[in-house]
């Protein structure tokens, strides 16, 4: 957030558009390349530790393949479509991304739970990317540095985990195998097919923001998308961590799987709710406070595009139950459907209403989710109650709101921090805060 907020600035609304449309196109195949093979082989180095030299071979060879495939077509593609050699450039150096993602080991860590060298990995790109950009990047004429530096930094994270792997397990030979790559396609397209919609479903407004407008519209757009992603990051990591006592829950009954969701959806609700309301009585003084005078007209966007985060965090987490339930089938289809749709239908409203139009559609797509989803649980019989779940966070912020505007007189902050306490005692007050419900997650049971 860091990163993005001091780019926003120092590139201004078109030299910021510029980047975010660039990116958003190359992160679509960087999934395919990563998620497609990765999570089904860290699973299966958890069952089958010694499989671990020629699986890595294995994956190695298919994404190695698959990554120069797709970086050749990117080339090509922006070769012909981009008429601004500067935006080619941006465009191809975003797409070495897919060229180290292929490179990427940390799976071998993950399936072996040993995730302290990948956490080390990760912090390390982050950083190299981070610095790199606030010493070089203070104007547009420097853009194609940002790209740069973070293909660099996921260069530098991946060569530290190589360098680990290599000393104990020797240097990998990649090995492409026919009967290899069948299995691995057949197992692992439900879950590409996941990750992909996902990524779809969060980036496909921008995309089409960008084909019908100026990168100034896409700058302006991108930066409280990008807000808001943030917040859906940590929407995905708590899929990450209840999926596995979701999973136990399937060999349970009906009544304690319910339970067991319940609870998973009363935290959800507590948390983004009043992160969602908050933000739209505050999203004005926000913006001013974060970015350049010339995004003041993105109050509105993050105003709208805040409920994203609580609706597609929600739809996610019914998804992710479905697989647990070993329904994945239905999860997968609702979710590739929201991911034919979401494209059109953002462009569609954009055109009538504008920008706001477009922010519009997703979320009106994760509103369809919630639902769909909620159905497909309930014909299993496990749906949650929810309507008892939004009744206290809901009231609570309700009565947050006018504190929320009050305190924001003397300053944004103020206002949050205010408007924070107001909720956490009203809800206190109501009964509606799941304490042990929080502990049991954090503990992962």
């Amino acid at each position: 957030m860091a990163v993005t907020l001091w780019l926003a600035k120092s590139l201004g609304r078109a030299g910021y558009g510029r980047i975010e449309f660039a990116f958003n196109i190359v992160f679509w195949l960087v999934l395919l390349v990563r998620d497609g093979f990765e999570v089904i082989a860290a699973r299966e180095l958890a069952r089958h530790p010694r499989l671990i030299r020629p699986l890595v071979n294995h994956v190695l060879a298919v994404k190695g393949l698959l990554a120069l495939g797709l970086f050749a077509g990117v080339l090509l593609i922006s070769r012909f479509t981009l008429t601004s050699p500067g935006d080619q450039l941006i465009v191809g150096l975003y797409g070495l991304m897919l060229v180290t993602t292929a490179l990427g080991i940390d799976f071998v860590y993950r399936g072996r739970e040993r995730v302290g060298l990948v956490a080390v990995s990760l912090c390390l790109r982050t950083a190299v990317y981070a610095l790199g950009v606030w010493f070089t990047v203070t104007d547009a004429s420097r853009i194609a540095w940002v790209p740069a530096w973070l293909a660099f930094g996921e260069a530098c994270g991946i060569a530290l985990v190589w360098i680990c792997y290599t000393r104990k397990y020797g240097f990998p030979r990649p090995v492409l195998g026919a009967r290899f790559l069948k299995v691995f396609l057949r197992r692992g397209r439900p879950v590409a097919l996941i990750q992909f919609s996902q990524a779809v479903i969060g980036s496909a407004d921008l995309l089409a923001v960008g084909l019908m407008s100026q990168y100034a519209a896409v700058g302006l757009y991108s930066a409280p998308h990008r807000m808001v992603t943030a917040v859906l990051t940590f929407g995905l990591i708590f899929q990450q961590v209840v999926f596995p006592s979701l999973a136990r829950s399937w060999r349970e009954t009906p009544e304690a799987s319910r339970q067991a969701l319940n609870s998973l959806v009363k935290i959800l609700t507590m948390i983004l709710v009043p992160l969602a309301v908050g933000t739209t009585t505050l999203a004005g003084p926000i913006v001013r406070l974060f970015l350049a005078e010339d995004y003041a007209e993105a109050s509105t966007l993050l105003a709208i595009g805040i409920w994203r985060a609580p609706l597609l965090t929600l739809a996610y987490l019914y998804q992710i139950t479905l697989i647990a339930l070993n329904r994945e089938a239905a999860g997968v289809r609702l979710l590739f459907g929201g991911a034919i749709a979401v494209g059109p239908l953002a462009a569609l409203l954009a055109s009538q209403f504008g920008l706001a139009g477009a922010t519009v559609a997703v979320v009106v797509i994760g509103l369809v989710l919630v639902i769909a989803g909620y159905g497909c649980l309930a014909r299993e019989g496990r749906q949650p109650a929810w309507h008892h779940h939004l009744a206290k966070p809901g009231l609570a912020a309700l009565v947050m709101v006018p504190v929320c505007l009050f305190f924001a007189q003397w300053h944004v902050l103020i206002g949050i921090l205010g408007g924070a306490i107001s909720y956490g005692v009203v809800l206190g007050a109501l009964g509606g805060l799941p304490l042990n419900s929080l502990r049991q997650i954090l503990r992962g049971k």
